[in-house]
């Protein structure tokens, strides 16, 4: 078991920590949850969230605070912007195997942490800064004390801190996204409870709970209501009420069936064999309470994101912690009937999906199409990154065709590892905004003046607040997800609009130091006409950076 424990940490830390720095900051998701955090350090209010130094409040505070943790610990770089969603990885993964090695042993512990933590989706947000992952954790924590506390004898001291952990647990989920949070959990314990025929604890359990669970929350609720008497109106109608029953109206709106593939693809490999052994799972084990917690925790969450009328593929994720679970115990159990016809079909479709890839990489390079090269210049390194990678996905993926016993399936989730290992080191950084963002503005630093006033637009602001540390940028053209910051009106004037009067008016007043617009090309180029030459200017992939000297600008005395 030792070498086990070692292998799975040694796992995380190569697929979860290694990767974290190198890689450069997503737009816009990564800079904006790196940037609120670095205004809530710079300054020192950790109460009311901020972006470019204007309210949002889309999420409660305590992702943001975990994550200025971070930064404060490890400084302004990559890896503290992502550490706490990689962190939030390793302890769901630790909680599963806790609560497995309880419920069904060392093997089973084992094997479920590993399935969770090799499955595609798990990898790819777990190296990128999202909240989804500490909700994730929190959920899986609150559930797995509710498990315990619900197969513990009454009036011991081990359930009064399993229900303590799981008000805990619950208490510091709401915090990280609000009342989503304790809606997974509700629908997953009370059919739990009316399941097992257990009704009666639906009057008792709560009160250890939700006492433990206020302790928590109510603070920060109390806090954001004296500062910030809008937030609960705002937070609760626009993002959780309008959200959920907007219908196509609503903001990321998609169809009823919109997690399936996403569930499917996100599980791989492990998808790949798990129809067969969850099926035997529910038809074998349905009586046992533990399956039973497992399945309704994996099928009335996902109805409920599903029911949803926005929806983003990171919602889903609460819903593997179970899924793992559940392979655990059915790849166990075929494996010790010593049936494997199951295995060696998914492992067949993973190989050939690995080597039709491989194929499509070596073509990529040998092709004298520019269409198909994904790397420009000066990133040939990346696509020989890419290549060995996914050739050792399918390396690996063969070798666990012609291996028995549990090293088998060990090699068959190593497959998404040897891609998770390499892919972020190989994202071509041309192809768009979103990749080529912060690398750009990390070149610019150098030509920043230090009291510049800096104009952006809302797909650049996060990476352009983040990098040039600035949290008073005008947003120009569309206020985007600032919308509801830029209404106050001690704000407003930070918003240029579309017409280029706004601009040249700034242009023109603030004649005592430079001028920085950073943004989108296609926001600038019908103002160039309007501006006298810079003192500096670049381009890179549909962004722009141009420098303005006080001595051109009209308003200058």
């Amino acid at each position: 078991m030792q070498k086990t424990t070692i292998g799975l940490l040694l796992l995380f830390a190569g697929i979860y920590l290694f990767p974290l720095n190198p890689r450069p900051l997503f737009t816009p998701d990564e800079m904006r949850y790196g940037e609120i955090a670095r205004e809530m350090l710079a300054s020192g209010d950790f109460v009311v969230p901020r972006l470019n130094g204007v309210r949002y409040f889309e999420k409660p505070a305590l992702g943001h605070v975990l994550n200025a943790g971070a930064l404060a610990v490890f400084g302004e770089s990559n890896f503290a912007v992502r550490f706490m969603s990689a962190l939030s990885v390793g302890i769901t993964a630790l909680a599963l195997f806790l609560l497995m090695k309880r419920e069904r042993g060392d093997r089973a512990a084992a094997l479920s942490a590993f399935i969770y933590l090799s499955s595609s989706m798990v990898i790819a947000l777990g190296t990128f800064s999202v909240l989804d992952n500490m909700l994730t954790c929190f959920i899986t924590l609150a559930l797995c004390c509710f498990y315990v506390a619900s197969a513990t004898q009454n009036g011991t001291r081990k359930r009064f801190l399993a229900l303590a952990g799981l008000g805990l647990f619950a208490g510091c989920a709401f915090l990280v996204k609000g009342f989503i949070a304790l809606a997974v959990p509700l629908i997953v314990v009370v059919p739990y409870l009316l399941l097992q025929r257990r009704w009666k604890e639906l009057f008792i359990m709560p009160w250890i709970p939700l006492l433990a669970a206020l302790a928590v929350a109510l603070p920060w609720s109390i806090a954001i209501a004296l500062r910030e008497p809008d937030f609960w109106r705002y937070f609760f109608w626009e993002e959780h009420v309008r959200r959920f029953f907007a219908g196509e109206h609503a903001q990321h709106a998609q169809p009823f069936l919109y997690f399936v593939p996403v569930f499917i693809g996100g599980l791989c490999p492990w998808s790949l064999i798990a129809p067969v052994p969850l099926v035997a799972v529910v038809k074998k084990r349905w009586k046992e309470p533990f399956v039973q917690f497992c399945l309704l925790w994996l099928v009335l969450p996902f109805l409920f994101f599903s029911a949803s009328s926005g929806k983003l593929g990171t919602y889903i994720l609460p819903c593997f912690p179970p899924v793992a679970m559940l392979l655990g115990i059915g790849i166990l159990d075929f494996h010790d009937q010593g049936k494997d016809k199951f295995f060696r079909i998914g492992a067949w479709i993973m190989f050939g999906i690995f080597a039709v890839a491989l194929m499509g990489v070596i073509l990529a390079g040998v092709l004298p199409i520019a269409a198909v090269k994904p790397y420009g210049d000066g990133e040939l390194h990346k696509y020989f990154i890419a290549f060995f990678s996914i050739a050792g996905a399918a390396l690996v993926g063969w070798l666990a065709l012609h291996r028995k016993g549990m090293n088998k399936f060990i090699l068959f989730g190593l497959t998404t590892a040897a891609l998770g290992l390499g892919a972020p080191f190989c994202i071509p950084e041309q192809q768009s905004i979103a990749t080529a963002l912060d690398g750009f503005c990390s070149r610019q630093m150098r030509h920043l003046p230090a009291r510049a006033i800096i104009v952006s637009d809302k797909r650049t602001f996060h990476g352009v607040c983040f990098r040039f540390k600035r949290d008073d940028v005008y947003i120009k053209d569309s206020m985007g997800e600032l919308d509801y910051g830029l209404g106050y009106p001690e704000a407003a004037y930070r918003f240029l609009g579309v017409a280029p009067e706004a601009f040249m008016k700034l242009f023109n007043e603030r004649g005592d130091c430079a001028m920085v617009v950073a943004a989108h090309t296609e926001r600038i180029v019908p103002l160039l006409p309007l501006l006298p030459t810079p003192v500096y200017h670049a381009e890179f992939c549909k962004l722009c950076f141009y420098v303005f000297a006080p001595s051109t600008m009209k308003g200058n005395p």
